[in-house]
């Protein structure tokens, strides 16, 4: 039997989840919502309240003990109990059939861990004037761990997981409290790291609203560069940790390289967090126009980063 937990951290979106819970609602497998409010200070719990008294068998709300996006999802799923995972955050909306199309897709590929599927991007202007949607269209890929060290990623309601894989994520706590940016990033790579197999089932199943006010994302520029670094700088730990060819090393090593030398172009300030080779670095992942500019700021970050260490 199919029994899929959404699990849903709340803060302040009162004006979102009537239209959050219908989409979940409309699915098939559903068995149960789990809402945990981060100490929301609109009307969030009024909310709930009133929609939890129309489906008190589904939904299920709880105060997050710790404050803080991640500490609720952890919470959540603590308190979940089925078998396969829904991350869902209460501003974005899952599309009819997701689910069905999902666990077929499970069905014909047991062996399993994750799911994924195409997905939309839409703006708001005002949290309210729609202004635009953009298509995301996935494929098949032969190396998930590739792709999503390329930086191609995908909202995190387009995934599905089983149970299995989300209480190993949980283990290695996935959804870390202490990363201040690309949280969803961590968590999927981080299943890709310990061997998550992912499938993809076709169809746009899922959207992720972005609004003109978004705490995170008006994060200083810079600031965002360097807590890249230092997430990636764990990606980096966990392939060199692993059982993986030196030709796969050196591969997803490079894409890493690359982004490196892209933040150390926006952010000169930057000092890079170990040596690698010039030689391997994935080009394609910078544009032509900074590709003159890198030799210097490869030869001054590692010039940079030997001073350091010797101080």
């Amino acid at each position: 039997m199919f029994k899929i937990s959404v699990i849903i951290p709340n803060y302040n979106c009162s004006q979102w989840l009537p239209k959050v819970i219908e989409c979940c609602l409309i699915q098939k497998h559903l068995y149960e919502i789990i809402i945990v409010d981060d100490h929301s200070t609109d009307n969030s719990r009024e909310i709930l309240s009133e929609l939890q008294n129309h489906h008190p068998k589904l939904i299920k709300i709880f105060k997050n003990p710790e404050k803080g996006g991640n500490n609720a999802r952890n919470f959540g799923f603590e308190k979940s109990t089925g078998n396969f995972i829904q991350w869902l955050d209460a501003d974005d909306f899952l599309l009819e059939e997701k689910f069905e199309n999902q666990i077929r897709k499970f069905q014909e590929n047991p062996e399993a861990d994750v799911v994924y599927s195409d997905w939309y991007m839409d703006f708001y202007e005002n949290n309210s004037k729609f202004v635009k949607r953009n298509n995301f269209a996935q494929q098949n890929y032969t190396d998930f761990l590739f792709e999503i060290l390329s930086d191609n990623w995908m909202a995190n309601n387009s995934y599905l997981l089983t149970r299995q894989i989300a209480e190993k994520l949980h283990n290695i706590q996935a959804w870390n409290p202490e990363t201040k940016v690309a949280q969803d990033r961590e968590y999927f790579t981080m299943a890709a790291l310990i061997g998550a197999k992912f499938t993809y089932a076709k169809g746009f199943f899922s959207v992720y609203n972005r609004w003109s006010i978004n705490s995170v994302s008006s994060m200083d520029f810079k600031q965002r560069l360097i807590y890249q670094l230092q997430l990636e700088q764990k990606f980096r730990t966990k392939i060199l940790e692993n059982n993986y060819s030196k030709k796969s090393k050196r591969k997803y090593l490079a894409l890493l390289n690359a982004h490196t030398m892209n933040a150390c172009f926006y952010n000169p300030k930057l000092t890079i967090l170990n040596t690698f080779s010039f030689f391997n670095i994935k080009w394609k992942l910078i544009h032509w126009k900074k590709r003159p500019f890198i030799p210097f700021i490869y030869i001054w970050q590692h010039l940079k980063l030997v001073f350091k260490r010797e101080t």
